[in-house]
């Protein structure tokens, strides 16, 4: 039957329906004007009587393809639900020799050919797996963003074919910026409807996770165009590409590495939540709460990752913790609580020499202080501690209030708010408590209320 805080009301549900069905149509509507933009572009490229081809543009246009293609096929895995590809070097090529109508179709083309393999490679992502709605939306996504940062690169005096520098430089700034804008804010526009994010946060936090990338790949991009536009030059961009590909594979093997760091730990806390009942699920609920109120709280993106791979981690310590204090059903000896008291620093040494995980120390450390110095391990208090510190004590402490214990039943979000404030200055900082009691009287968090993960196109 459920918790009565558990039970969806009619107007929730209601919620529910229209926002998928706002959500609908609105990748329905990017799908329909990026399809014009994509067929205007392909009647303007090979059906325009000003439009002739040589045997070198044929020649060109079939290496961008090839290109774009094949970026989009080799993605590398950050984490396993990101991936980052270099195909925005063959788009900014396409732009400068070909123009922007070459781009558009190039996308056009070589998308629905796309066949991505999974982080763990024992799978793939095509055509004939993902649905139709969200291929047509990616594609008019791009189009749309393509279509745009052409129209002011042309504004700022683009030329395709004459890419002679300094004089590049300006609408091929416009093209980057424009486009990548333009992007963003159609996958912004779709998480506010999908997901009810603020849309200044995540537009910054994408921006930025972007620039890098994209200001260091526009460089070859330009190279690119430059070898396209000399003779011969389909095959010295081949060629071109081959330093690339290997760049990529030695960085492959670099963020593998870091993955199967991850998974020993995570190996770890696999152990840990074998050998002690309550903390099944209970680190994965920890990691949701604080992406939660991080994100709430306007924290950008990297901070989050980091708090939520704390999360996943803090109570790694407690896996040297005897079975008969961790699973003690009474009330705890002070030599046994001194036991318990030791699982962060016992977490921090497991993870003091793995080199990716120094940022996590300080977090697991210091998940019990209190704001007012009575916790422990080092008694800190106030701004001795990070704010990340404290979102992931109160996100620990919310779980340990709603859980059932073999004690005692959960608490409702609402009664884990009000004990929340009566300890806000005291163990609690007040500034994350307000925002979890607030989130707590939006119906946003809960132990319904934790997200399935996001479904980025």
């Amino acid at each position: 039957t459920g918790r009565p805080w558990q039970t969806p009301s009619l107007e929730a549900a209601m919620q529910t329906v229209m926002k998928r069905s706002l959500t609908t149509w609105y990748m329905v509507f990017i799908s329909a004007l990026g399809m014009v933009f994509s067929l205007h572009s392909f009647w303007r490229l090979f059906f325009s009587p000003d439009q002739p081809w040589t045997a070198h543009q044929i020649g060109t246009f079939a290496v961008l393809a090839l290109l774009c293609w094949l970026c989009c096929c080799l993605p590398l895995y950050v984490r396993d639900d990101c991936t980052v590809d270099i195909s925005f070097i063959s788009v900014l090529a396409s732009v400068l020799v070909m123009g922007t109508d070459t781009a558009i179709v190039v996308n056009l083309i070589t998308y629905p050919l796309v066949v991505i393999p999974s982080h763990d490679g024992k799978s793939h992502s095509h055509l004939l797996n993902t649905a139709p709605i969200k291929t047509l939306f990616n594609m008019g996504n791009h189009s749309i963003s393509y279509q745009l940062g052409g129209l002011l690169a042309r504004l700022f005096g683009l030329q395709a074919g004459d890419i002679a520098l300094p004089d590049i430089l300006p609408p091929a700034i416009a093209f980057i910026v424009a486009s990548m804008v333009a992007n963003i804010i159609v996958i912004m526009l779709y998480f506010m409807l999908s997901q009810n994010i603020k849309p200044f946060p995540i537009f910054f936090q994408m921006f930025l996770g972007l620039a890098p990338s994209i200001a260091l790949s526009a460089p070859i991009g330009y190279f690119l165009a430059l070898l396209l536009l000399m003779n011969n030059g389909a095959w010295l961009a081949l060629l071109f590409m081959l330093p690339l590909l290997l760049a990529r594979y030695s960085f492959k093997l670099y963020l593998d590495g870091q993955r199967q760091q991850y998974s020993i730990i995570q190996a770890f806390a696999a152990a840990l939540e074998a050998k002690d009942t309550y903390t099944q699920g209970h680190s994965s609920r920890v990691a949701a709460y604080t992406v939660q109120i991080a994100t709430a709280m306007g924290l950008p993106e990297r901070r989050i990752r980091r708090l939520s791979d704390a999360a996943v981690f803090h109570d790694i310590g407690k896996i040297g913790v005897p079975d008969s204090i961790l699973q003690k059903p009474a009330a705890l000896t002070p030599e046994e609580r001194a036991v318990i008291q030791r699982h962060p620093q016992t977490g921090v040494d497991i993870l003091r020499n793995l080199d990716s995980y120094q940022e996590l120390l300080p977090l697991i450390l210091h998940h019990h202080e209190f704001y007012d110095g009575r916790g422990y391990p080092d008694g800190t208090k106030g701004d001795e501690i990070s704010l990340d510190t404290y979102i992931l004590g109160v996100a620990d402490a919310f779980d340990a209030i709603t859980s059932d214990r073999p004690y005692r039943d959960g608490r409702s979000p609402q009664a884990a708010a009000a004990i929340l404030r009566a300890e806000s200055g005291k163990q609690f900082h007040p500034k994350v408590v307000e925002t979890v009691a607030a989130m707590v009287e939006r119906g946003e968090l809960g132990p319904d209320r934790i997200p399935e993960g996001h479904d980025p196109c």
